[in-house]
């Protein structure tokens, strides 16, 4: 009878521990599906952005800017990143814009790379960009274009990695 109660025992803890185990997996899974929509969100808001400044569209990359430091706050990125698209956010000079979008995509490039996240995002650079000192740019597809030249130069660059 001891026996009996012991290894009954002895199944219920084994069970209880494995149903405590599962609900870890499951809130740690839920965890992790909230980040990646949350840093969807804001890689959606970058990206709008980034075709803004392609289409040379001042008020269109405002509106984006706004949205990305707003997505940006609320999700703690660096600091530099959220008053670089404020700085976007606030001029109507395009040539303002593309200067505050390198800053927060070299801030995003180095945050994506040290959190290893966001697959399927490709980096991009222009070697010509900023009188040939060069810039780099996040997209979601592998063709080329370029957000600091617009349509005077709309296909100048290459990728150069895929995250």
């Amino acid at each position: 009878m001891k026996t009996t109660l012991l290894t009954l025992g002895l199944a219920i803890a084994i069970a209880s521990c494995s149903s405590a185990k599962k609900e870890e997996k499951s809130e740690a899974k839920e965890v992790a599906k909230t980040e990646v929509t949350e840093a969807s969100s804001s890689i959606s808001d970058y990206m709008s952005l980034k075709d803004a400044l392609v289409q040379t569209d001042a008020s269109a990359a405002k509106d984006a800017a706004t949205k990305l430091a707003e997505s940006a706050t609320n999700e703690n990125w660096n600091a530099a990143i959220v008053e670089a698209a404020k700085t976007i956010a606030s001029s109507g000079d395009v040539e303002v814009q593309r200067t505050a979008f390198k800053t927060v995509t070299d801030g995003l490039i180095a945050s994506l790379k040290a959190n290893d996240s966001e697959d399927g995002v490709y980096v991009q650079y222009c070697p010509m960009a900023f009188d040939n000192t060069g810039a780099s740019w996040l997209s979601m597809s592998d063709q080329i274009r370029n957000p600091y030249f617009g349509d005077k130069m709309l296909k100048c660059g290459r990728v150069v990695e895929s995250l």
